[in-house]
């Protein structure tokens, strides 16, 4: 048993120094898996560390992202705003006694007011301003001021025609002619305002004539009243400043519809009232200037007229306005031509095809025997920032007078229109709460080939239909119905304008003009179909 134990310990030792062996053998073979393993960890360690940080930096760029948006989103806003502002600021002046703006003296006023005695130079002092470029001299004390405006449009075109052997006016004329030359003599004293307002233009030019006199109140806020020759607004387009029409002229049916009772050179009595959100007007209207001739038989014109215009809705952005309008002629001027209670008193409806350089109205219900006349319509416009739409109907009633026996039905005549137009280079359409209607853009970056700047530049549409014809068959004379042919006319039409500043402007206008009008027998066509192009040079301020 001895010998067995001590065999058994042998191999024991013997064993344990080959385990003893082997181990380092081992653990010297698993070393460099481990340190592979360790460093593909440390790598992944460090490229975790590295998607972090660009998570990191991802947010923060997005942060920046979102910052910038909303810094531009402010930016838009505050120009908004300020755009805003301007025409806020356009508008008090618009409607405030005297200039908010003021210019330095004149040296030799500075002089004359410091050498005077503290009490004369109160008294003698003037200021000086160019309220939208208009010349104005104030007192001291801003009691009185005179103002000088001027309205300058010189037109030139021609027509391009294909007239049948039976056209009423086959050969219209090319040509030019001063549409307007107004200047604006606006004299104010406390609350009483004074304008006279020759013009040097007109339908034809060359004879002068004058546009207004007319003393007015505004003592009463928001009420303006006003006596003398005047222009009463009956419409959205009649209220607009010609200026700032979209095309060389307005729709002929506002033409024709304010000749019943209303129109320019209109003697008038009565009250406007001028909010940012309602226009309200009525008058007693009576003769045009010049009206009064020596074949007038003691019996000028009586009249009324009213519109009311509402923005219902307005904000920085939109501008929506709808309106009512009517007018009366309770009688006609008396005249001494004619027979006895047929045309003594009369009434023209007519009007050229939109554009004044041949001066052949197309459509024209000739002298109308009438008792009375009268206008009802009305009409809707939108605009968002630099775009606008309006449009507008009137229908118009006139009651014969003629003698026992002869037809004299009651005459109707109608019309409308619908334009657009749009600011190419942005600048948004503003309102005129005065008028009640919308004005020109102001131009963001007048033209300069030293600045860069292009003006603004706008694009307009628009088409426009009246009908003279009342109570009429085709094939039976006017005669026998009682009736008028006076013509259908439809007018489609295309401007560009071109604004370098505030206070010029150059349009080139298209027009199709369509014209189906009877003879008075009413079996001959006597109308025609051709095209127009003019141009305008306009100064305004």
């Amino acid at each position: 048993m001895g010998a067995q134990s001590r065999s058994r310990h042998r191999a024991c030792g013997a064993l344990a120094a080959l385990c003893a062996a082997i181990v380092p053998i081992v653990a010297d073979a698993q070393d460099p898996a481990i340190e592979r393993i360790e460093a593909i960890e440390r790598q992944i360690r460090g490229l975790q560390g590295e998607l972090q940080h660009l998570k990191s930096e991802l947010g923060a760029a997005k942060q920046q992202l979102r910052q910038s948006r909303s810094e531009a989103q402010r930016a838009q806003e505050e120009l908004r705003e300020a755009r805003q502002a301007a025409e806020r600021e356009r508008q008090d002046a618009l409607q405030a006694a005297t200039s908010e703006r003021q210019t330095t003296q004149t040296a030799r006023q500075a002089n004359a007011v410091a050498a005077a005695p503290p009490a004369a130079a109160e008294s003698t002092g003037v200021k000086v301003s160019m309220p939208e470029g208009r010349p104005t001299i104030a007192a001291a004390d801003g009691r009185a001021s005179l103002a000088i405006g001027a309205l300058v449009q010189f037109d030139m075109g021609g027509y391009f025609q294909n007239p049948n052997p039976n056209t009423q006016f086959p050969h219209l004329n090319d040509g030019v002619n001063l549409r307007r030359g107004r200047l604006y003599l606006v004299g104010k004293f406390d609350d009483f305002r004074l304008n006279i307002t020759p013009d040097f233009g007109g339908s034809p030019d060359g004879s002068p004539t004058l546009y207004e006199a007319n003393v007015n109140y505004t003592g009463i806020n928001p009420v303006t009243a006003t006596v003398g020759y005047f222009h009463p607004f009956v419409s959205l387009e009649d209220a607009t400043f010609p200026g700032n029409l979209l095309f060389l002229e307005r729709p002929s049916i506002i033409n024709i519809e304010r000749s019943v009772a209303a129109g320019i050179q209109r003697a008038s009595l009565g009250a406007n009232a001028a909010t940012k959100d309602y226009f309200a007007s009525a008058y007693v209207t009576g003769p045009l200037f010049g009206a009064q001739r020596t074949t007038l038989l003691n019996g000028e014109q009586v009249g009324l007229i009213g519109r009311l215009a509402a923005r219902p809705y307005h904000d920085e952005d939109w501008i929506f306005h709808a309106e009512f309008d009517g007018q009366m002629a309770l009688h006609p001027n008396v005249n001494a031509n004619g027979r006895p209670g047929v045309s003594r008193t009369t009434v023209t409806l007519e009007d050229f095809p939109e554009q004044r350089i041949d001066f052949n109205p197309l459509i024209s219900t000739g002298p109308l025997s009438a008792r009375s006349a009268n206008v009802y319509g009305g009409g809707l416009g939108a605009s968002w920032r630099n775009f606008l739409l309006l449009g507008e109907y009137y229908q118009i009633s006139l009651n014969q007078s003629r003698l026992p026996g002869v037809p004299s039905p009651r005459l109707g005549f109608n019309g409308g229109y619908v334009e657009g137009g749009w600011v190419m280079t942005g600048e948004p359409i503003p309102y005129d709460i005065t008028r009640a209607a919308w004005a020109r853009p102001k131009v963001d970056r007048p033209f300069s080939l030293e600045d860069g700047g292009i003006g603004a530049w706008e694009l307009a549409a628009r088409y426009s239909t009246v009908s003279l014809d009342s109570n009429v068959v085709p094939g039976v004379s006017q005669s026998v119905t009682g009736g008028i042919y006076g013509g259908q006319q439809q007018i489609a039409a295309l401007a560009l304008s071109w604004y370098p500043n505030d206070w010029l402007r150059f349009m080139l206008q298209f027009q199709y003009v369509d014209v189906n009008k009877l003879n008075s027998a009413g079996t001959v066509q006597i109308g025609q179909r051709f095209e127009t192009l003019a141009a305008r040079a306009e100064a305004t301020w």
